[in-house]
């Protein structure tokens, strides 16, 4: 009996430990509210609050700025998300689920959105306001996505970060569209 109480402790000093090191592991992931941070790329200066509802607020001198620090703060709270919506429409949630994702993956290759996609970037001017705009955005997110923490869900799935690019903000508006 005492052998059992020994090793019944000792397996709840085990998960106690477990326990608190998965806490301090996931507060560590936790995106950082407060203090600077240098993006480079940047004109001038750019101030972001977050409200006491975690809404950021984001003052700029230009809008350049001002994409590039939304790419930064929304990589910095929502990469898994934006993670997932960049493959949706080109097929390729079953990378990260594996066969149940398969029928979805079918179904939205035959859509033709990555297709779709590849066409107008094609033709594309790489000088047109909006494009420089998205590629300001996308730079603040690959940004984040080299200095920031990693979010949990790609150490459970197994996937690395990757940069976005612009297929992936196409890729995304005709999944939204459809």
């Amino acid at each position: 009996m005492r052998l059992f109480k020994r090793i019944l402790a000792v397996l709840a000093i085990f998960l106690v430990i477990l326990l608190l090191a998965g806490f301090f592991f996931v507060q560590h992931l936790k995106p950082s509210y407060e203090g600077a941070r240098e993006v480079p790329g940047l004109q001038d200066s750019v101030s972001v609050f977050f409200d006491s509802y975690g809404i950021p607020h984001i003052y700029a001198e230009n809008e350049t700025d001002a994409f590039r620090a939304l790419g930064y703060v929304h990589a910095q709270d929502r990469l898994w998300q934006m993670e997932l919506l960049r493959r949706i429409a080109p097929g390729r949630l079953s990378e990260a689920f594996g066969p149940d994702a398969l029928p979805n993956d079918r179904f939205f290759i035959g859509l033709g959105i990555d297709e779709a996609t590849q066409e107008v970037l094609a033709s594309l001017d790489p000088a047109d306001p909006s494009i420089v705009m998205a590629q300001a955005y996308l730079d603040g997110v690959n940004q984040f996505i080299e200095e920031g923490t990693t979010p949990v869900e790609y150490y459970l799935t197994g996937l690395e970060k990757k940069p976005f690019t612009l297929t992936d903000v196409y890729n995304s508006i005709g999944y939204m569209a459809f």
